[in-house]
């Protein structure tokens, strides 16, 4: 997927909201605000974002072009967990399916049911333990950092990289999933997107936009509810040497409690990284 997709992935795990189903009566009150001052108060509302979960579907362009399509539940705070399924992988219109899969993460341990792994887990499991501190340690393969991603791309940030858009302007009311929502769209550059962070954030955020900054454009699309919480972004973006990669995120269940489960202990085996990273012969 292009660079610019990946920022729409961390947007489509992390936009959500705080406690309440969003579907009170504010959305008048949206409309009293300007495009970017209602951009700048759903940025702040994301920032308290603590559970929620998303269904996001990722999209390249191109004769080389794919979709992605998974969905989680996600809990930021206190501690991360989350437990999430890919159901869709296809490249250049074929489908991958060895590539699909699921994941839990609870008390800094992944879980993971992925057919292309199954060859490097001990007894024949469905499921992998993996340690992300031992495997980090015993490897040098970083699973921490994978999972930090999850955890550091703020969803206040990525809202607010919205705000640097000189054009965002308001469409108006439409429904998403049953809720009442303003709908808002916009572009803006990547580098006007990264002026609106603080040095941290942007060195964190630019890991995933197009390299080119002047000319590299996001095209966005927001629909909040009445709590000013994002239900559905749409963000398109297009380098200047054409690429272009879009995603598309349905946001729902905002700070609803849930369960994440480890899988039963006789599913689950443990990844033999030495033949994982061909060091096991």
């Amino acid at each position: 997927m292009v660079a610019a997709g990946g920022t729409a992935v961390g947007t489509a795990l992390l936009l959500s909201g705080c406690n309440g189903d969003g579907s009170g009566s504010g959305t008048t009150e949206n409309m009293k605000l300007s495009a970017n001052e209602a951009l700048l108060k759903s940025s702040q509302k994301t920032g308290q974002a603590d559970r929620f979960k998303a269904d996001l579907t990722v999209t390249e362009a191109g004769s080389g072009g794919g979709k992605v399509h998974a969905n989680g539940q996600f809990q930021l705070r206190p501690a991360l967990k989350f437990s999430a399924k890919l159901d869709e992988f296809s490249q250049s219109g074929q489908s991958v399916p060895g590539l699909k899969g699921q994941a839990v993460f609870t008390g800094n341990t992944l879980y993971a049911k992925v057919p292309q792994l199954a060859q490097f887990v001990s007894g024949g499991k469905s499921w992998v333990k993996i340690d992300v501190n031992q495997a980090s340690q015993r490897t040098g393969l970083n699973v921490q950092d994978l999972v930090n991603q999850v955890q550091k791309v703020d969803p206040a940030e990525q809202t607010k990289m919205f705000t640097g858009s000189k054009d965002a302007r308001r469409v108006g009311t439409e429904t998403v999933d049953g809720v009442k929502t303003t709908h808002y769209t916009g572009t803006v550059t990547v580098q006007e997107a990264l002026n609106r962070l603080d040095a941290q954030a942007r060195d964190k955020v630019s890991r995933w936009l197009p390299k080119d900054r002047a000319n590299g454009k996001i095209n966005f699309d927001l629909w909040t509810d009445g709590e000013n919480l994002p239900r559905k972004l749409v963000s398109k973006a297009t380098s200047s040497d054409g690429d272009s990669g879009s995603v598309t995120v349905l946001y729902s269940d905002y700070g609803k409690s849930f369960g994440v489960n480890p899988p039963p202990s006789d599913q689950v085996g443990e990844l033999s990284l030495g033949s994982f990273l061909g060091r096991g012969h």
